[in-house]
């Protein structure tokens, strides 16, 4: 794996080395939930460090760029539509995030299909944006395979209830949320409200002492307030003894007029996790 390809691409593809894209669907609660498998130009040495990317709510900003930047630096990258979004079974829940997570990454550390795709199981990443963030942080206690989990510009339910940001809360599952899979706004609120303390990434803090980990903040974040959602966390984690790498951009919550320096600190973050 090496960063520095990131925006480097191999003067022309070879038969039988190109790099492939996979189709995906891969059981989680019941349900099937669609996606695709990223895999390398094969003159990159297999087996290959491996990034699962959870988008956020509801996904309308997506993180293809960064896919397949990782892509050219030597990455399997895995993209999964969590349920209920983008054409996945079920309902969605921000509940069921996590699970999501666990299922997908479960599924990639299996030896049948590490082998299959070239995973290298010693090197499997989270990586997710805004409640992806949020997503992955939660899902990493549960899987302590990972080698190292990645939020950027998380949101954090348990701070916006805390912060008094409730409202805005609902107006985003209730406008942005109609290309949702979901039984009515109400109830997805409802499932943050009840489940707050449960979502909340602060909460996280011990149960990552385990991981490498890895925090962007969006400095001009207004969705998910640095101040309230990124750095009590960062803070938490700075006071036990965890792998913390805390980076900062000069940008709005998705990263859209920088992306490039996004890409090149997750990139060389995973390469310097690896080596």
């Amino acid at each position: 794996m090496r960063a520095d390809n990131a925006f480097i691409e191999f003067e022309s593809d070879i038969e039988g080395s190109f790099p492939e894209i996979y189709e995906l669907n891969i059981v989680s609660g019941g349900c099937h939930i669609y996606g695709y498998l990223l895999q390398p130009d094969k003159r990159n040495e297999g087996p290959y460090p491996t990034v699962i990317m959870s988008h956020g709510f509801p996904g309308y900003t997506t993180n293809n760029d960064l896919e397949l930047a990782l892509m050219r630096t030597g990455c399997v990258v895995i993209h999964m539509n969590h349920r209920g979004a983008w054409g996945s079974d079920g309902e969605y829940l921000f509940t069921n995030l996590k699970d999501d997570l666990i299922a997908i990454a479960k599924w990639a550390h299996n030896p049948a299909i590490a082998d299959q795709y070239g995973i290298d199981t010693g090197n499997i990443f989270l990586v997710g944006h805004s409640m992806g963030g949020q997503s992955v942080l939660n899902a990493a206690k549960d899987l302590d395979f990972l080698k190292g989990v990645a939020a950027l510009a998380p949101y954090d339910i348990g701070a916006a209830f805390r912060y008094h940001m409730e409202k805005d809360l609902f107006l985003m599952i209730e406008t942005e949320g109609q290309c949702l899979k979901m039984n009515s706004a109400s109830e997805v609120y409802e499932n943050a409200l009840i489940n707050q303390q449960t979502l909340s990434i602060l909460n996280r803090y011990e149960d990552l002492s385990k991981h490498n980990v890895l925090l962007v903040e969006a400095s001009l974040d207004s969705v998910a307030p640095p101040d309230k959602m990124i750095k009590p966390l960062a803070d938490k984690l700075s006071q036990i003894n965890v792998s913390l790498t805390y980076e900062a951009i000069q940008s709005s919550h998705s990263f859209v007029g920088q992306r490039m320096k996004l890409t090149r600190i997750v990139a060389r973050w995973i390469e310097s996790v690896i080596s």
